[in-house]
């Protein structure tokens, strides 16, 4: 059985304060919140990355000894003149390890497309960013208004060699459909299972994160399409056996959300690249959300344990070794409140962590509005996960 987050002591960085809040910058006037995190400790594959990125504001700081951390953060403007919905961009921020702040870049890395007929020409959103080699692979949610004003989410890529100049690959291609038609679980064609659907049906994807390594030879992505009602909205997990801006196949959902009595809708999604425990076991924090009769939403932070070992097409939830539920839960008034007019309170969002020194830090948006920062023993938090049932 799943478990919940009675056990694991969550230290809040800064007594809970953000890291990040909004400026006076237009473009990031509104809110500032829900960030990638990419530790650069210095090493060869690193150094050429920090110096370039601190070489015109923090040339022989003392404080880039111990490496820099990256943190590519979604921002919206208080307001957007001609605009149905305020846009999103994401800009950058660099860090210490330790969160100090050392600087902040002026501009957006990333802007939704002038072209009103992109994908993403209504924000760039929730970016997470994957490392592969000497690539960075960014997977966002391209927001557009469709012909009837309503939102449409497409999950994109983008691509950088420093994290500071990106391009754009343009919509992930996810495939639906089962690769090999003729195989069958329990008599029935993969492609008439409930998750094999064809592309026009999932319209929305979210929640778009590529896992760091091959395993068996494959790449594998998690991704949130967003199918049937809000309760039926799960993580689901993609494969190929080709490059990451290739198309990719659905192999169906892996999780589903826990019901909540107060709750008249729950769903979940993916939150930071997963982080490798050896034995193609991987630790990721994704997020429950949580919609009650009266509109009000919960988003809570739950940690899972993917092993790759265990992967059965035919039953792809059983990739869930273990998971905790609701470890980390809005507690503090930035996470509580939402005080910009598009925000919503009682939210905890993550798109990165990373690992130091035996510790997890974890990057999250609270209230929807602010950028905060914690840190979880890794040891501590697996040894409170549970089996999950299968």
């Amino acid at each position: 059985m799943p478990a919940s987050a009675t056990e694991v002591r969550v230290h809040r960085l800064f007594d809970g304060a953000p890291i990040l809040a909004p400026t006076q910058r237009a473009w990031e006037s509104g809110v500032t919140f829900n960030a990638a995190a990419t530790f650069l400790p210095h090493g060869p594959g690193n150094d050429a990355i920090i110096n370039s990125l601190a070489a015109a504001n923090l040339y022989r700081d003392r404080r880039l000894c111990d490496g820099v951390v990256a943190i590519h953060y979604r921002a919206r403007p208080r307001n957007d003149p001609g605009r149905l919905f305020t846009r999103s961009y994401i800009g950058l921020a660099l860090f210490t390890p330790g969160f100090e702040l050392l600087y902040r870049f002026p501009e957006p890395v990333l802007s939704p497309d002038p072209d009103p007929e992109q994908p993403d020409s209504s924000g760039v959103e929730d970016p997470r960013i994957t490392r592969i080699g000497d690539v960075f692979h960014m997977v966002y949610c391209g927001s557009s208004i469709d012909t009837s004003n309503k939102w449409a989410m497409t999950l994109c890529g983008a691509t950088s060699y420093d994290l500071l100049n990106w391009k754009k690959t343009g919509p992930l291609k996810i495939n639906y459909r089962d690769r090999d038609r003729r195989s069958k679980v329990d008599g029935k064609a993969l492609e008439n299972l409930p998750w094999m659907r064809p592309a026009s049906d999932c319209v929305c994807n979210k929640d778009g994160v590529v896992l760091p390594d091959r395993i068996n030879g494959q790449r594998y992505l998690l991704h949130r399409p967003m199918l049937g009602e809000m309760s039926n909205w799960a993580m689901h997990l993609a494969c190929t056996t080709d490059s990451v801006a290739d198309q990719w196949h659905d192999c169906g959902p892996i999780l589903h959300a826990m019901p909540k009595g107060d709750f008249v809708e729950s769903w979940v999604g993916a939150g930071d690249v997963p982080l490798s425990l050896g034995d193609n076991r991987y630790l990721t924090i994704a997020h429950t959300g949580n919609l009650a009769a009266d509109k009000s939403r919960l988003y809570v932070l739950d940690a899972l344990v993917l092993n790759f070992d265990r992967f059965k097409p035919e039953a792809p939830e059983s990739i869930i070794e273990s998971r905790l539920d609701g470890f980390m839960v809005p507690a503090t008034q930035c996470e509580i409140e939402g005080p910009y007019p598009d925000s919503v309170g009682n939210v905890l969002f993550s798109c990165g962590s990373f690992l130091r020194d035996g510790e997890l830090y974890i990057v999250y948006g609270g209230g929807d509005t602010y950028l905060m920062a914690a840190r979880v023993n890794l040891a501590e938090l697996l040894s409170v996960m549970k089996p999950a049932s299968v």
